[in-house]
């Protein structure tokens, strides 16, 4: 999902009609197996770690108020039009 963002992009480029759903798809698959590749690497740690005390506070606890608080800020930012975050 996340190459269909970029597909007008992919359009800009000057790539020809008949290869841009290639190009968004291959787009797409690279973005998928990235993904794949860090929970890969990750999910050995975490799950040697999961009844840890760190973990259950920092990665857990910690991890999903930052989340949490990332949501929120991007929910006003697009709710109300407006930048609270310059990137």
């Amino acid at each position: 999902m996340h190459g269909f963002g970029f597909a007008s992009v992919l359009a800009d480029l000057g790539l020809p009609q008949d290869a841009l759903l290639l190009a968004l798809f291959g787009f797409n698959l690279g973005v998928e197996l990235g993904q794949l590749a860090i929970v890969a690497a990750f999910m050995p740690l975490a799950f040697g770690l999961r009844q840890s005390w760190l973990y259950r506070r920092v990665a857990l606890q910690a991890g999903s108020l930052v989340i949490a608080a990332i949501a929120m800020l991007w929910l006003v930012e697009r709710a109300l039009g407006i930048t609270l975050v310059i990137t």
